[in-house]
């Protein structure tokens, strides 16, 4: 939770590199700001369209390189006059304020406005204002690539460059340009992130070959992510209706994170309240009847503005590129923030979203020794009567409490509950390369539920000792996740032969919608405790040393049961308790300037390993995985945080990981206690993470990273995750055009790779088959292009995969689990914003 003792916003808008090499230093309203020199007085090209004040008087900045200074209850709710032309910047500001009830004065080239008829020289500061913790800094109306604070790596909003850890931010400009609509579409454009197909809807993320698996919102207590195999049944694909931002953080992530991979972690930050009336309307229509449109509304309710609220709605209606796919989606996301007492802030929100998808699969085949069958892309081997009809609700509530000026509480409370009923048709199966057969029907039907809690309490401040100053934190967190999933036996028709290159020539009964469960997974839930603190020293002026640790408390519990003979009989049934974890964090951070620090760090975390078993049989719990992230980089924040940079070297492993015990005959159970393992297994991850991102010219901006990542399976003496390229390379970036051609934004973008491969063993007609498939490196393109048609309506068009590159997004066996990546496609979106 952030506290700005004195309201005051300052405007800085100047041209970071165009003709501002040479610059002083000059003392406004007792900040010291570093300003441009040079005259002002020549007549320039001109053109702010009418808009809220705020937003016009940051578009004059960038157009005049001017610097402007105002308090925020200056230009709250007023709105500007359009001014278009060859002026002199005082006459645009004089044009611009027309009717505002402000003055101006500008002195060493920096505008600072004030009340009319005012004759004090100080501009008056307003109240106080409350940011929450784990909330970082709102992106939303920045225009920028990346934010000055993020929480995902601290729990107090830090800026990237005090982080000593990669952190990527995805703001709310690159998801507007490029349309994305649900978190794995941010997360393709996130750099030193491999997205993956998990099923037909939803997707595996992975970072240094490790998956990401855990989630924050707004920085409160993690949850499962629930899009990897063998989570928690939540079904759950985030659409990013609800949220302003996404913040990455990639290596061990145990302190905030809980148990996981050393992959890293996510924190969606939410969309907030604004203190002003705000309207927002999204309507597209893309290639494969692809429409959906979207809502947003915000502003003050009553009381002086202390109760603020917003509401957003969303409808997608669509079609896939594969055959017999569709999405159905209503959302709806509403929150009211109130300050309720002078230093306490409540809020309240939720969110509903209904889901119906049509059509199912579980990906392509290959031949049995993995040649690709030259299958078109649209091939999707499901049926139109296959579906789910799933339901997604979220409740939150939130308190900020600031002590004093240096301590501040904040509590947090999450519910989501996730359910849902799915009809399934599906394909399996290797391909014969002489009999061209080989793939069978088949499906279930199942449901699923899955309720999470979560609730993070936490203390966090500031105090002098030594003359320096200090940050501690302590804090707590609690996740409770209860799920269940039931299952049919296989439906009728199921074993027939299916021919992958007429699929519609497969008969494929439909199956009756019934829900005689077989299977039956319940309890299936995990609860962890934690408890967590950190403290920033301040060793120096220069120097900060940051030490931290999390005591970690875990339960698994889980029954999975089969009806056999006619009675229900238990399979699997797995109780795992961890004795309390102590997980250390450990960073440093040295400013070389006021632009550059470099840093060093050590995280870790541990994994238990429930659905694996010591022998002798029936098994005892395994010991969990262990890992540990090693990284030192450098970081800049440059021309005055329009761009952040960072360069940094990792290196992480993994001990303990389950390796078949020969001593015990094998024994298997779908997702359950399978046995007999020994914590054995060491994997090793090492690599190079390069990031620039920002505004590098005015109206130039960029997104783009560079990963090196090499891994490696000790203990098998092989890789460890074939699938995450060697080499990755990701850009975005846009201009918008100058003088008259002001109103035009264009931009592209490329997602490069190297080679990935799969390879191991699968059965044909009862003989194990050994395969292995190569695809080579391969770039993706990316543009769009965007028209300002007037101060508040916006036309965009996005082209994806712009030359149409043929390539595979996921790899998966001979049998299954490969995923063609998008056909070249199209994207219209009509925008308009009202103040």
């Amino acid at each position: 939770m952030k506290r700005e003792s004195k309201r005051f916003r300052q405007k800085l808008f100047n041209t970071p590199l165009a003709s501002c090499r040479s610059c002083v230093s000059v003392a406004v309203l007792g900040l010291a700001l570093s300003v441009c020199g040079g005259a002002f007085a020549q007549p320039m090209q001109v053109n702010v369209p009418a808009q809220s004040l705020d937003k016009a008087l940051t578009e004059l900045g960038k157009q005049t390189g001017l610097q402007v200074l105002f308090g925020p209850d200056m230009v709250a709710g007023k709105k500007s006059t359009a001014v278009k032309g060859t002026l002199e910047p005082e006459a645009a500001l004089e044009a611009l304020l027309k009717g505002a009830g402000l003055t101006f004065r500008i002195e060493n080239n920096t505008v600072i406005l004030g009340p009319e008829n005012s004759t004090s020289s100080t501009l008056e500061l307003g109240a106080t204002t409350i940011q929450g913790q784990g909330m970082g800094e709102m992106t939303e109306n920045s225009g920028s690539y990346t934010t000055g604070l993020t929480s995902i790596g601290s729990k107090t909003p830090t800026s990237l460059r005090k982080t000593p850890q990669s952190v990527s931010v995805v703001t709310a400009q690159v998801l507007e340009e490029k349309r994305m609509t649900d978190l794995a579409e941010a997360m393709k454009v996130t750099p030193g992130i491999t997205v993956t197909n998990n099923n037909f809807r939803l997707s595996d993320f992975s970072s240094r070959g490790f998956k990401i698996e855990n989630i924050q919102i707004d920085g409160a207590a993690p949850m499962a992510l629930g899009t990897t195999s063998g989570s928690f049944y939540s079904n759950k694909n985030y659409d990013l209706v609800e949220f302003d931002h996404v913040e990455v953080l990639r290596g061990a992530s145990g302190l905030f994170g809980g148990t996981g991979d050393p992959g890293g972690m996510i924190n969606l930050v939410r969309k907030r309240p604004l203190d002003a009336y705000q309207l927002k309307v999204d309507m597209s229509a893309g290639s494969w009847d692809n429409y959906r449109t979207q809502m947003d509304v915000t502003g003050p309710l009553g009381f002086d503005g202390k109760l603020r609220g917003r509401m957003v709605a969303a409808y997608t209606d669509r079609q896939y590129m594969l055959d017999d796919r569709g999405t159905e989606k209503p959302i709806f996301y509403g929150i009211l923030e109130a300050d309720i007492l002078p230093d306490t802030r409540l809020t309240l929100g939720g969110r509903s979203e209904r889901i119906h998808e049509t059509g199912s699969g579980i990906g392509l085949p290959r031949d049995v020794n993995g040649k690709d069958l030259g299958l078109s892309r649209s091939t999707s081997l499901t049926q139109k009567w296959s579906y789910l009809d799933g339901r997604s609700q979220e409740i939150f509530a939130k308190v900020d409490h600031e002590l004093n000026d240096d301590w501040k509480l904040n509590v947090s409370y999450t519910q989501t509950l996730d359910s849902g009923f799915s009809k399934a048709a599906f394909s399996f199966g290797a391909v014969d390369p002489v009999t061209l057969t080989g793939p069978r029907t088949g499906g279930t039907n199942n449901q699923y539920r899955s309720d999470q809690k979560l609730l993070d309490v936490n203390l966090a401040g500031k105090f002098e000792y030594a003359g320096l100053q200090h940050e501690l934190l302590v804090g707590m967190d609690h996740q409770k996740i209860t799920s269940q999933w039931e299952g049919t036996a296989s439906s009728n028709g199921v074993g027939n032969p299916v021919n992958v290159f007429d699929p519609d020539a497969t008969p494929w009964p439909q199956p009756g919608t019934d829900k005689n469960f077989i299977r039956n997974y319940s309890p299936n839930s995990q609860t962890q405790y934690g408890l967590y603190s950190t403290l920033r020293l301040q060793l120096a002026d220069p120097l900060h040393l940051i030490i931290g640790a999390r005591a970690q408390r875990y339960k698994f519990e889980q029954l999975y049961q089969a009806i056999e003979e006619g009675a229900w009989k238990v399979q699997s049934d797995v109780s795992t308790r961890e004795a309390t974890k102590l997980v250390p964090y450990g960073g440093i951070v040295y400013d070389l300037t006021d632009e550059w620090s470099t840093y060093a760090s050590y995280s870790e975390i541990f994994k238990p390993q429930q659905s694996t078993m010591q022998g002798p049989l029936p098994g005892s719990s395994m010991e969990p995985m262990t890992g540990k992230t090693y990284e030192t980089g450098v970081k800049g924040e440059l021309w005055g945080g329009a761009v952040n940079t960072s360069f940094a070297l990792y290196y992480t492993s993994r001990k303990n990981e389950a390796v078949l015990d020969p001593r015990y005959e094998e024994s298997s159970v779908l997702f359950g206690g399978n046995c007999c393992y020994l914590p054995q297994g060491e994997v090793v991850s090492k690599g190079v993470d390069m990031e620039f991102t920002g505004e590098v010219l005015p109206d130039w901006n960029v997104l783009a990273g560079y990963t090196y990542n090499h891994n490696r399976n000790r203990s098998a003496a092989k890789v460890f995750s074939s699938i995450t390229p060697k080499h990755q390379f990701k850009l975005w970036s846009t201009y918008r055009l100058p003088g008259i051609l002001n109103d035009v934004k264009i931009g592209g973008g490329v997602n490069l790779q190297s080679a990935t491969y799969v390879s191991g063993t699968t059965f044909v007609n009862d003989v194990e088959q050994n395969y292995k498939y190569v695809q080579a490196g391969y770039a993706v393109w990316d543009s769009m292009a965007e028209y300002r048609v007037n101060e508040n309506w916006s036309v965009i068009y996005n082209a994806n995969n712009l030359f149409d590159k043929k390539y595979y997004s996921k790899l998966g066996s001979s049998a299954s689990g490969n995923w063609y990546g998008d056909e070249r496609n199209h994207m219209l979106t009509l925008r308009g914003t009202f103040w």
